[in-house]
Formats: structure tokens, sequence, C-alpha cells
């Protein structure tokens, strides 16, 4: 009876340590911030499955994730080091690396779009036809400090011709602006597209150049010192990221609801079935290019080519963004955490993915 006794208070013991082990677990996790240049939209899908698939928690992160208005005003909070991780686009980091401007201490470690995510859209029954025929018009920005602004003036620089951007915010101020034609043609990204289009908007997109359409789009920035000094953190969002894209490359619909799930608001009202349709085809608007790896070749998560990086500062200098297309386009990345990032079994997470059940 002693022994029963004693092995009961052994069991209670170990069962109150464990209990107390539960929320010191939850205290270790590394806090981390994470920037997007815009509102959390569904194109974000990838980083909230992340979160509420476990996958952060799994490599000891603890991820807030927040929107900004544009590049121009989430950078300065990532100098500021308020936010660790954010998702720009690429331009202003290699604007900063032109003669006499200041040097960002910034670098992106992580390829997420690798195709631009960058559009130009006119109503269906425009006459627009290029992106030369927007000449003396005006096309609508998201805002100034939009990281798609500075290439949009190389594209029209290298045309030349003269449009006039008027910022219109996104989601329903830019379609109203869109819709009632106070704009000529509209510049926002592919997801946005791809919701007006569901919402009963005809439009047509007007084609760019392949030199820009082939320039990747955001990806994942964080300060030097950061990258220096707490590189495990970095690997462990990326690797958590690539997970989450496998997630829902498998199983697109739970993706969706997965997002759902963490901004109720963002869900559509009306016919469940076809609201659950048109929110995949929003989704997968962006969530295409984050697939468009070199065919045949294992997936490499995050690389990004040298050339790519070159490319885009060409554009830039011969669209008058930059005096010389000279600029040390190396320090604006690392590839140095792509085999990390890439080391996890992506078959478990398609099995996971196909069984998931909300």
């Amino acid at each position: 009876m002693a022994l029963h006794a004693t092995s009961l208070k052994l069991a209670l013991g170990a069962a109150f340590v464990a209990a107390l082990a539960l929320p010191v677990q939850a205290q270790n996790l590394a806090k981390i911030t994470y920037g997007n240049v815009t509102d959390m939209t569904l194109s974000q899908a990838p980083m909230v499955a992340a979160k509420r698939l476990g996958y952060f928690q799994e490599e000891g992160l603890d991820v807030t994730l927040m929107g900004f208005k544009g590049t121009g005003t989430l950078i300065p909070q990532m100098l500021a080091k308020r936010v660790d991780i954010g998702y720009p686009n690429p331009d202003a980091l290699i604007l900063s690396r032109a003669p006499g401007q200041e040097y960002l201490p910034l670098k992106f470690f992580y390829n997420a779009t690798r195709r631009s995510g960058w559009e130009f859209i006119v109503p269906a029954d425009s006459p627009i036809q290029s992106l030369k025929d927007l000449d003396g018009k005006k096309l609508g920005v998201g805002a100034m400090t939009f990281g798609n602004v500075p290439i949009t003036r190389a594209a029209f620089k290298e045309l030349g011709i003269d449009v006039t951007m008027v910022p219109v915010g996104i989601g329903s101020a830019a379609f109203l602006a869109f819709n009632n034609r106070q704009i000529d043609a509209l510049n926002l990204f592919d997801a946005q597209h791809a919701t007006l289009e569901t919402q009963g908007t005809a439009i047509r997109r007007l084609p760019q150049a392949e030199r820009y359409e082939a320039l990747f789009s955001n990806g994942f920035i964080a300060h030097e010192d950061t990258i220096r000094e707490r590189p495990e953190v970095l690997v462990g969002f990326g690797r958590a990221v690539a997970k989450a894209t496998v997630f829902c490359e498998a199983n697109r619909e739970a993706c969706v609801r997965l997002f759902w799930a963490e901004y109720p608001n963002t869900k559509p009202s009306g016919d469940q079935a076809k609201v659950l349709a048109d929110q995949v085809k929003v989704f997968s608007a962006r969530f295409d290019k984050m697939l468009a790896f070199p065919a045949g070749q294992p997936r490499r998560w995050g690389e990004f080519p040298a050339q790519a990086w070159r490319d885009f500062a060409t554009a830039l200098h011969q669209g008058g963004q930059m005096s010389t297309a000279d600029v040390d386009v190396s320090s604006c990345y690392t590839n140095a955490f792509v085999e990390q990032m890439s080391d996890f079994d992506a078959d478990k997470i398609v099995a996971q993915a196909k069984a998931y059940k909300e």
C-alpha cells in the first residue's frame, strides 16, 4: 500500500512538473515580428499557414504578423529593428547601393515570389492595348511608397512616355477608382487584380516586356545584424514558410481556410462553394509565382539567381532610376541559408496536407 501511494505521488509530481514546463517552453520561443508591405491579404496565406499549422513553433519561433503601407513605410521600421523580417520588393535595396545613396544595412535571405507579381490592367473595353498607350494617361498605384513604383517608372522611361501616377490604395478604394474610370489603368499586384475579377469586373492585362515579368518580386529581408547574430531564427522562419508552401500547394483550399481562421473578417459572404473557389483563384494568382522553380531540378527553397539581381539593376539604370547599373548587388542578398531551409521531408508535408481536416 505504501509502495502504491509512493508511486501515485511520483506520478502526480511528474504530471505537475510537466504542466509547469508547458508555459516555460512557450516562453522560450524566440519572438519575431514579420512585416508585410500591405495589409495581410490572401497572398500571405503561406505565412499564416506556417503559423497556424505550428511550423513556426516547431522552429522555436513565436511570430507576429503585421501589415504596413508600402515598402517605404516598412523599411524604416526594419532599420530601427522594430520589425525583424520584412517582405518588400528588391528595388529599394538596389537603389540604396547606387552612388550617392544612403546604404541600407538590410539583406534578402529568401526568394519567395520568384516572378514579378505586379501587373497593369485596364477595363476589358478600354482602347488601351499596350503600356505605350498609357502616354498622357492616369495610372493608379497603391501608394507612392509601394515597391513597384521604381520599376514602373523604369519601364515608362524606357518607353519614353509620360504617365501620371495616382495613389489609390488597395482593395475597395482602388477598385472604385478603376470602375468609376477615375484612372485609366491600375498597377497593383496579381492577387488584387484577381480579386477584382471575382467581383465581376471584366479586365484585361497589358503585356509587359519579358525582362520585367521575369524579375522576382517580394522576398524575405532582415537587418544585417540579425543575419550575423541570429541566423538560426532566419533559417527557422524560411524553413517553416517553405513547409507551408508545400502544404498549400498540396491543399490550396485548406490554405485559404487557414487564412480565414486567422483573419475571419476577410472571408467574403455569399454562396460558400463559390466563395471558396473564387478565393482559391485569388490566392493562386500570387502563389503560382512562388512555385516558379527551374524545371527538372530539385527545389532549393529561398535561393536567388545572381543574374536576376544584375538584370534588376540594369532595368533600373535603363529606366533612369540609377546613374549606373554597376552597383554591388551581391550585397543585397545571401543564399547562405538555402541548404538548411530546404532540409525537410516534403513528402511528409504533402501527406499532412492531403489528410488535413479542420
